[in-house]
């Protein structure tokens, strides 16, 4: 459904270009308190080193490149961590 933005439907669109094994799409979440907000977030992992991160919402889609990180893979540890 265009214009979906939950990770229900952000997922399988993800899963076309990554592949399900290598991709992780959740609940957008922002700030310290981890707030719920309208969105999704993703990890795509890219080989043994690198990732493919970011955020869909209804203003925009991001994209960041990054390495992984220890205790979440492809996502962001919370902003308190």
């Amino acid at each position: 459904m265009r214009g979906t933005i939950n990770p229900a439907y952000v997922r399988p669109v993800l899963t076309r270009i990554a592949g399900a094994s290598h991709l992780s799409v959740g609940d957008l979440l922002i700030g310290t308190a981890l707030t719920k907000t309208e969105g999704s977030d993703y990890g795509i992992w890219i080989g043994d080193t690198a990732c493919v991160t970011g955020a869909v919402t209804k203003d925009r889609v991001w994209v960041e490149v990054n390495g992984h990180y220890p205790e979440t893979g492809c996502v962001a540890p919370p902003a308190s961590h």
